[in-house]
């Protein structure tokens, strides 16, 4: 006996590949958004800061240890991994025009990440001096900066806001492709019948 072909799928209903793609997209937003948040929960420097005079080595007082967090050193990274969160329900809730909207957010979320925490994995002695931590320990006068030393974890937040600003880019080409929210939860829409009732009843319609 030869075996039965395999049916089509219903018109008009999304072929697996598309939700398969969606799912992907909201566990790369997921991932993403997760790898910025743990890392910036971690040490990404530590350094002795000395009080100085006019940037000379010349000290008033011994140098003290300070460790700062990527929350400290890049607090706009840490909302934008928020939005990259948000992103994830906004994914499956919009439609094409939203969800488009959508992706171009998160890519732009992901780039800003990405060139922010870069920068600072790079060359993270700019943020140092700016943060809460030393103007509390040097209120007037410039500090001195000694034996610091960076961990992995800002490069771990950069890649995080990589596999954004990829996902961004994706769900924007794949918007239209997509299938949304469930129909089931919208309100039905009225029938011709329904119209007769109410005509019968002797209401308006309308």
């Amino acid at each position: 006996m030869t075996a039965p072909a395999d049916l089509p799928a219903p018109a008009g209903s999304p072929a697996p590949g598309a939700r398969r793609e969606r799912a992907l997209a909201m566990v790369a937003c997921l991932v993403g958004s997760a790898v910025v948040l743990f890392s910036a929960s971690a040490t990404w420097v530590s350094a002795q800061v000395q009080a100085g005079t006019g940037g000379q080595a010349s000290a008033v007082a011994a140098p003290l240890p300070v460790k700062w967090s990527g929350e400290s050193l890049a607090p706009a990274a840490t909302a934008l991994a928020l939005l990259g969160l948000a992103a994830t329900l906004a994914i499956i809730a919009t439609r094409r025009v939203g969800r488009t909207l959508v992706g171009v957010l998160l890519a732009g979320a992901g780039v800003a990440i990405f060139l922010i925490v870069g920068g600072i994995a790079l060359d993270p002695m700019a943020a140092v001096r700016g943060t809460d931590e030393v103007r509390a320990l040097v209120p007037i006068g410039d500090p001195t900066i000694l034996d610091l030393s960076r961990t992995v974890a800002p490069w771990l937040a950069s890649f995080g806001g990589l596999v954004l600003a990829i996902t961004g880019a994706v769900v924007v080409a794949r918007a239209g492709t997509w299938p949304a929210m469930s129909g089931r939860y919208q309100a039905r829409a009225a029938a011709p019948a329904d119209a007769w009732d109410a005509i019968e009843r002797g209401q308006d319609p309308t």
